[in-house]
């Protein structure tokens, strides 16, 4: 009978074709249940940069302090000779003597002067109508020699005296006026006012 390899022969190019290979660059999709979980998972990274803070702007404010100059008498060899020193501007008749009763600082033009005044001095100062009232108290200069005591009084009227508007001075000590010395050595009657012009005798020649 012929009918069976017939049969046989059909089987078997059905079978041929199942098994065949699919073309190539065949786009075949796929169920996302049959995709590795690997390839799905969605990864992200997150960076994050710290970029310091900038430091505030620096102000800078600059104070310009004006000064003046001031002549200061001081001792040289039992005369008594012209300094300059600068100041704040401007500069009271306050400001000069305290900086008078300071002393010497250490410029190099100071080299060889003194002073006649004692370190522990102290007075105010108050000016009115061109007269300079000097209060001080006890002892004052009284415990300084008779020379010393004529120079610092000079030191200080001199050094007033080339201030604007100040043409005399008068002493107190106490509150009590007093008698000081001339720069001849002759002694003034209790609240005399003495001028420039009475201790030019004791100023040094380059400065007469």
């Amino acid at each position: 009978m012929r009918l069976r390899p017939i049969a046989t022969s059909l089987v078997a190019t059905v079978s041929l074709l199942g098994c065949g290979v699919p073309d190539e660059g065949r786009f075949v999709p796929l169920d996302v249940s049959e995709i590795p979980s690997a390839l799905i998972e969605t990864t992200t990274t997150s960076s994050t940069t710290t970029v310091p803070a900038l430091p505030e702007s620096a102000t800078t404010t600059v104070v310009e302090v004006l000064t003046e100059k001031v002549d200061l008498f001081y001792v040289s060899a039992n005369r008594v000779v012209r300094t300059e020193r600068f100041i704040v501007s401007p500069a009271t008749p306050t400001q000069v003597l305290d900086t008078l009763l300071a002393g010497l600082d250490r410029q190099v033009e100071n080299t060889g002067l003194r002073s006649a005044l004692p370190t522990r001095v102290t007075a105010t100062i108050e000016v009115r109508r061109g007269i300079a009232r000097v209060a001080s108290t006890a002892p004052f200069l009284s415990e300084l020699e008779p020379l010393d005591q004529r120079l610092a009084i000079a030191q200080i009227v001199l050094t007033l005296t080339r201030r604007p508007g100040i043409g005399q001075v008068i002493f107190s000590v106490d509150g009590v006026e007093i008698s000081i010395p001339r720069g001849g050595g002759d002694l003034t009657t209790p609240g005399t006012a003495v001028t420039y012009d009475d201790y030019v005798s004791v100023l040094s020649s380059r400065d007469s």
